[in-house]
């Protein structure tokens, strides 16, 4: 890592300075000037042309050590281009191979999570028969994921149920659809989807069921089991 440096350390050349870094492409200097340190010239022709003292083993070239030199990108491997990953760091990137990086998990649901347990339609008919709808659908909310509500019924009379009794469903189907195919459009890119789901309804509605692929609970034995209360 490139150590810190203070900016008002480094030599800025000033107007009156007689060099310039590019003054060799219009001058008839020699080669050794374009790779040497600026003024290394002028140096050399004021010591009245004696032999150079050549460095010792030791010495570093100025601004080659790892605390002195001004950072330029990139430093290490800089013959790759900046920005491009190698396999182990390199010229701008320090990322690993691949099969080191943890893969992100992917969704295993349809809205970004697991596979809910269970969804729950009730029939209109087997509502009506409920004692208390607001406690039944409450109840079953303890244990299904999801609740709707079908009925071979026009919308509004199913909306006219929900508001009398102020329930709180999660789907139920329109105008345009009946009770079956609303529950077959609850498919596997559908938030409802749920690995077991279930209506619940009265005798002779099982084929809401059928025809949607869905399993059928019959009223009577859902309302024994869970200490509902019917009317008749």
């Amino acid at each position: 890592m490139t150590e810190r440096i203070d900016l008002d350390d480094v030599e800025v050349e000033t107007e009156e300075d007689e060099g310039n870094d590019g003054d060799w492409l219009w001058r008839n200097d020699d080669a050794a000037d374009i790779d040497g340190d600026v003024g290394a010239g002028s140096a050399a022709d004021s010591a009245g042309g004696g032999t150079a003292t050549e460095p010792s083993g030791d010495d570093e070239p100025a601004g080659d050590s790892q605390g002195d030199r001004i950072p330029h990108v990139p430093y290490e491997s800089s013959d790759s281009p900046a920005g491009i990953p190698k396999e182990r760091g390199g010229a701008g990137g320090g990322a690993g191979p691949a099969e080191d990086r943890a893969e992100a998990p992917e969704a295993s649901g349809p809205h970004g999570g697991g596979v809910d347990d269970m969804a729950t339609a009730y029939t209109y008919e087997a509502v009506q028969r409920l004692a208390d709808p607001r406690v039944a659908l409450a109840e079953t909310n303890e244990w299904s994921d999801w609740i709707g509500l079908v009925g071979d019924v026009p919308a509004h009379a199913i909306n006219s149920f929900l508001r009398e009794h102020e329930l709180d469903i999660d789907f139920f189907n329109g105008s345009g659809d009946g009770p079956a195919e609303r529950l077959a459009a609850i498919g596997e890119h559908s938030m409802f989807y749920s690995e077991r789901m279930v209506v619940v309804g009265t005798d002779g509605e099982e084929w809401m069921a059928e025809e949607a692929g869905w399993e059928f609970v019959n009223l009577d034995d859902a309302a024994e089991s869970a200490g509902w209360e019917l009317e008749d």
